[in-house]
């Protein structure tokens, strides 16, 4: 319990850290999200990241691609850890298809002071891309 606690507050101040939050419409009420574009191997996406939910296993948001914008890929934390102090953190992230189908995962480092996600995605046949995302401020 203490390890979780300590995870959320870590995260949810690193997220606070980060600037501003866009404001999407949910069907129920608004949560603030982090938004961003870029691609994944050739393929145009938009992510968004909320940090409401910090725990390692926790949905921490989704994406899409940009020609399916309705089929929404659910993403989980499954590792962070700070690279250097300087804001670069280590960032692992499970895909899962509408179906609820482990599908992929993100293998990246998470520029803090800058506003970039980049690494390696690998689907679920294990075929790797790689992946470069801009955080968007709107």
């Amino acid at each position: 319990m203490f390890r979780n606690q300590v995870t959320r507050t870590f995260v949810c101040c690193l997220m606070l850290l980060l600037g501003s939050f866009s404001v999407m419409a949910q069907t129920e009420y608004e949560v603030k999200y982090e938004k961003f574009t870029g691609k994944i191997g050739p393929y145009a996406i938009t992510l968004f990241m909320f940090p409401n939910d910090a725990d390692e296993d926790a949905e921490v948001g989704y994406y899409y691609y940009n020609d399916r914008p309705k089929t929404h890929f659910k993403l989980q934390l499954v590792e962070y850890a700070a690279i250097n102090a300087k804001g670069s953190m280590h960032l692992v992230l499970k895909e899962f298809s509408p179906r609820g189908n482990h599908t992929g995962t993100f293998d990246g480092q998470r520029e803090l002071r800058g506003d970039g996600y980049v690494g390696t995605f690998t689907n679920s046949k294990g075929k790797k891309y790689h992946f470069e995302l801009m955080q968007q401020y709107e």
